[in-house]
């Protein structure tokens, strides 16, 4: 019979009244079920609340909610700009209706369409059938949605410290070096002010003898994004950042398209770089004379995948030993082809002189550009030229999208260059062909292949403006690369190769293999078998490695480990390891094994949410002994305060998260607030979605956070911001009354006084369960749309009993 009663009201969304003799209570006077009688109706005024629509978070507004033509209706005014951050179709955004002169967008027209209030979470709900997107692709942002985040200052910094001693008659090969690497940094509204600097201070025979002092600003640089023409503009001290031509340091300005605006599908990849490492080793990665990256390894096999992705060309790769050994390569970065999608025109201009570190040449004015421009059936037509005085340089070329089976391109760049040491025009053509493709039905990631080969007087314009002893040596005639990566069921597999050939010089080469796989033996589960193979040659050595290592997990957090790595060279080591971590960033590693001779190494290593620091000691008890330790760590300052971070790095971006005074407070990852509420995450992508996420189950007792997931997008190099509604609050029975000595109303709101987050529901008598109270919270009580009463200090802790403590209304 009840369901017969309630199922005729159901469509009467505003003229529905509850029969309060339903309800045992003396008289009528004090019941007020307002709130209930009109669906989907909010009390207008202004709300602050987190925006969610289809289940994604896009910020926290201050959302209005307006009178409707109806009495007793209400609706949420959505601004135009933030309906124009949803990514909705451009056209479809044009037709929405703006009604209240304007302020506000009409959802409504949109098939399927809904927003609601959700006010226990303090949420504005919205629900969009996603043929109304303009890219199917969860983790794309429009720009309009993009933040340039806070001004505010930054430095990341990594510092590596070495002392190797040797005895006997090896003394002289006695050194310390002391060595940082880092990026101090400005933002200004969308401009990012950028220093990247290296520093060193050598004693002793290390580094090639190169004892002293010695700091190097490697760029002093500004730029900002253009979101509106999906461009950054850069001035300063730069690099040219290229598809057609070879990369060169530069001080001017440039302007170009840049592909990370992109949606995901359509950008690149960054740069992968692997190895083998003997010993607990150093590995640096520069291009021509600026450190682009550096940590320190354990010993086996490493692959280091956080290199910026806008880095291109060819990367120099050093791998120093604990006991001043050292192993060189190149490494080509991987890059998909220069395409462009039907209609889209990509750019890049550049203006300026180049930037010599050596002696012999010159820095004329040059400029160079290159244009892009998709046509139809995913053909791409693109070109450039670099022109300077005596020098011009010019490409064309052509890119296909070949859907499943990848993508394609084919250039050739020809050169006119008066040599300045001769008088002579050289003039030349480079030819190159690119390829890519990552095959999803079979697992397999084609990163890239490609081959160029040039004519011995092609002419590029490091070589035109560079050393004349060294032109000739510079030359390069041929060079092929390829990056494959394969997974299968019971085995993991990558392989690299990189040749290099040239006219007056020996040729380079650098190949890769590496084999992994999981398995279990008997109760055992998880062990790994990992066979690496690595040979490079060149005009300074030629050397092969071979290196086997197995891992068995002895339960927890403790594994023993043991490999064997064989060298051409005639050197070849075997260890056996024992490594534990605690869980909470802590990890430690003892190993020993024989070499040359019998050596020992201890290693520690901690991961904080302010720092990342490690140290290792290594000896062979009679010829040498080697202590390491690295330390790195990251500062934001803004108007908020200083905040230390983990492992920021370049000057990238970053969040600065606020849980409103609430320490300890972690999240995904290692970032956990510190006493005054405040943490940073770091290694955030730039234009692209990201979701900030509280631990949940690492939250302290007492504490709630009502949004747990913060998602939103950062332009490059930003120090965004975002505040998660935490609270150290808690549980309260009381008893509500008014200033005239009457309870408050049966079925009032307790709600914050400045979120109007819902807290409680008032019950007979003007008894009320509060949940999640904060402390020291404004609350106020809400009924019949207007009337109101402040609530005074609620007490300090639980009061959960069976006698409802008393608070009086202000």
């Amino acid at each position: 019979m009840l369901s017969c009663v309630l199922l005729p009201c159901a469509g009467y969304t505003y003229a529905l009244e509850f029969n309060t003799e339903f309800l045992n209570i003396d008289g009528h006077d004090g019941v007020s079920l307002g709130q209930f009688t009109h669906a989907h109706y909010t009390v207008p005024g202004n709300y602050v609340l987190d925006i969610v629509v289809n289940q994604r978070y896009f910020g926290t507004r201050s959302i209005a909610f307006k009178s409707g033509d109806q009495p007793q209706q209400s609706y949420a005014c959505l601004p135009p700009s933030l309906v124009e951050t949803f990514g909705l179709k451009p056209d479809l955004y044009k037709r929405l209706p703006r009604i209240a002169d304007g302020q506000c967008v009409d959802l409504s027209v949109i098939e399927n369409a809904s927003v609601t209030y959700a006010q226990n979470l303090g949420r504005l709900l919205i629900s969009l059938p996603q043929a109304s997107f303009e890219y199917d692709d969860p983790s794309y942002i429009p720009p309009a949605a993009w933040s340039e985040g806070l001004d505010g200052a930054l430095l990341d910094y990594r510092v590596i410290a070495n002392s190797r001693q040797t005895t006997g008659s090896a003394s002289s090969g006695d050194s310390t070096s002391l060595q940082s690497y880092g990026t101090a940094g400005l933002n200004v509204d969308a401009w990012r002010l950028r220093a990247d600097y290296q520093a060193q201070q050598v004693t002793g025979n290390q580094g090639g003898g190169n004892n002293g002092q010695a700091f190097q600003l490697n760029r002093l640089y500004a730029y900002r994004a253009l979101p509106s023409i999906r461009s950054k503009l850069s001035v300063g001290e730069d690099y040219l950042n290229s598809d057609v031509f070879d990369t060169f340091a530069l001080r001017g300005a440039s302007l170009s398209s840049d592909d990370r605006m992109l949606p995901p599908n359509l950008r690149g990849y960054a740069p992968l770089i692997s190895g083998l490492a003997r010993t607990n080793a150093t590995v640096t990665v520069s291009q021509q004379g600026r450190v682009l990256y550096s940590t320190t390894v354990t010993p086996g096999a490493f692959s280091l995948q956080d290199i910026n992705s806008s880095v291109q060309g060819t990367l120099d790769v050093t791998v120093r030993e604990e006991d001043g050994t050292e192993q060189k390569f190149t490494v080509t970065t991987a890059a998909v082809p220069f395409l462009a999608r039907e209609g889209e025109l990509r750019y890049k201009l550049s203006a300026g002189q180049p930037r010599l570190t050596g002696r012999g040449g010159t820095e004329p004015s040059f400029v160079a550009s290159e244009l892009a421009y998709g046509l139809s059936r995913d053909w791409t037509l693109y070109g450039g030229m670099l022109a300077a005085t005596d020098y011009v340089s010019s490409a064309v070329g052509v890119g296909r999208d070949l859907g499943v089976f990848g993508a394609v391109s084919a250039d050739v760049t020809t050169s006119r260059a008066k040599l300045r040491w001769t008088g002579e025009t050289a003039v030349g053509n480079s030819y190159r062909i690119n390829y890519s493709k990552h095959f999803d039905a079979i697992g397999t990631d084609l990163r890239f292949l490609g081959y160029r080969f040039s004519d011995r007087t092609f002419t590029n314009f490091s070589q035109f403006v560079g050393d004349p002893d060294s032109y000739a040596l510079n030359s390069g005639k041929q060079r092929y690369s390829v990056m494959l990566a394969k997974r299968f069921a019971w085995l993991s597999t990558s392989l690299s190769f990189d040749h290099s050939t040239f006219w007056d010089a020996a040729p380079s080469d650098r190949f890769g293999l590496t084999l992994a796989r999981s398995f279990t033996l008997g109760n055992v589960k998880n062990i790994n078998l990992n066979l690496s193979a690595y040979q490079t040659k060149n005009a300074q050595h030629s050397d092969a490695q071979l290196y086997l290592g197995v891992s068995v997990p002895l339960g927890g957090n403790a594994i023993m480990s043991s490999n064997v790595q064989r060298s051409s060279a005639g050197a070849s080591s075997t260890n056996v390891g024992y490594s534990y971590d605690d869980g909470d960033g802590m990890n430690y590693q003892v190993y020993g094994g024989m070499g040359d001779n019998k050596y020992v190494n201890a290693y520690v290593g901690q991961r904080a949410a302010t720092y990342r620091a490690n140290a290792s000691a290594t000896t062979d008890g009679s010829t040498y002994r080697s202590l390491t330790g690295e330390f790195d760590s990251s500062l934001v300052a803004t108007r908020y305060g200083v905040a230390a971070h983990g492992n920021g790095s370049n000057g990238d971006t970053r969040l600065l998260v606020s849980t409103d005074g609430v320490p300890d407070v972690t999240f995904t990852g290692r970032a956990r607030t510190n006493s005054q509420g405040y943490a940073v995450m770091d290694g955030l992508p730039s234009f692209q979605a990201y979701e900030a996420r509280v631990n949940l189950e690492k939250l302290p007792l007492r504490t709630e956070v009502s949004n747990p997931i913060q998602r939103l997008a950062l332009t490059e190099g930003a120090i965004g911001y975002v505040s998660f509604a935490a609270a150290q609050g808690h549980n309260a029975f009381i008893e509500l009354i008014r200033p005239d000595g009457q309870p408050v109303p049966f079925g009032a709101s307790v709600q914050d006084k400045h979120s109007h987050k819902e807290v409680g529901i008032v019950g007979e008598a003007g008894v009320t369960y509060l949940l999640g109270a904060k402390t020291g919270a404004e609350l106020v009580a809400r009924w019949d749309d207007s009337h109101s009463c402040a609530l005074a200090t609620l007490p300090d802790e639980d009061v959960v009993t069976n006698v409802a403590t008393t608070v009086r209304c202000l």
